[in-house]
C-alpha cells in the first residue's frame, strides 16, 4: 500500500476502502467520527464500540489506535478478539509518532484534519482517509483548521511535497 490521500464522505466508503487497502493498523481520530467534539462521556463509549464493530468485518486488521489530541478519555476500552486496541488522548499529533512506530504495516490513518491526522499519516507512511463530516457541525476551531488544511494539502500529499520531506 502505497501512502497518500483519499477523501472518504462516510463510514460506507471509509469501510470500504479499508478493506481494499488490507491495512493492518489503523488509526482513528475521535472527534468527529467516533463522538463529536462537544459530546458526552457516553456518546464517546458508545462510538468506540460502534466504530469497533464495523471494523471488525476487515479481517486484515490487527491494530486499532484511538488518537485525539484532546484529554478526553473513555470509562473503559473496548475489545476486538484477535485485535490489539489502544486509546492515546493527549495524543500530539502530528508532531509525537513514537506511539505508532510499533505497529504493523501498512496502516491508515482516518482523520478529519490535514494538519494533524493527514501529517501524522504522512510522517508513518500510511495512506489518509480524510473523514470530512458536514462543516455546519463543527466548531469553529476545526473549521478554521480545516480551512489551514485545504492550503497545505497539495505541500504534504504531492510528489513534490514528499520529495522535501514534509
Amino acid at each position: 500500500m502505497r501512502p497518500g490521500y483519499e477523501l472518504v464522505t462516510g463510514e460506507t466508503d471509509l469501510l470500504r476502502r479499508l478493506r481494499q487497502l488490507s491495512a493492518r493498523t489503523i488509526i482513528v481520530d475521535i472527534e468527529p467520527l467516533v463522538a463529536y467534539w462537544d459530546g458526552t462521556q457516553d456518546a464517546l463509549d458508545r462510538g468506540l464500540s460502534r466504530i469497533l464493530d464495523r471494523l471488525s468485518a476487515i479481517p486484515a486488521v490487527r491494530v486499532v489506535c484511538f488518537s485525539t489530541n484532546s484529554t478526553r478519555r473513555p470509562s473503559s476500552i473496548p475489545t476486538m478478539p484477535g485485535v490489539q486496541v489502544e486509546y492515546l488522548a493527549s495524543a500530539g499529533k502530528p508532531v509525537r509518532i513514537a506511539p505508532y512506530q510499533r505497529f504493523p504495516r501498512p496502516g491508515a490513518v482516518i482523520g478529519d484534519q490535514i494538519v494533524t491526522d493527514g501529517i501524522l499519516a504522512r510522517r508513518l507512511g500510511y495512506t489518509f482517509l480524510h473523514y470530512r463530516p458536514r462543516p455546519d457541525h463543527a466548531p469553529l476551531g476545526p473549521r478554521l483548521l480545516s480551512g489551514c488544511g485545504r492550503l497545505v494539502r497539495p505541500f504534504v500529499f504531492t510528489r513534490r511535497g514528499w520529495r522535501t520531506g514534509l
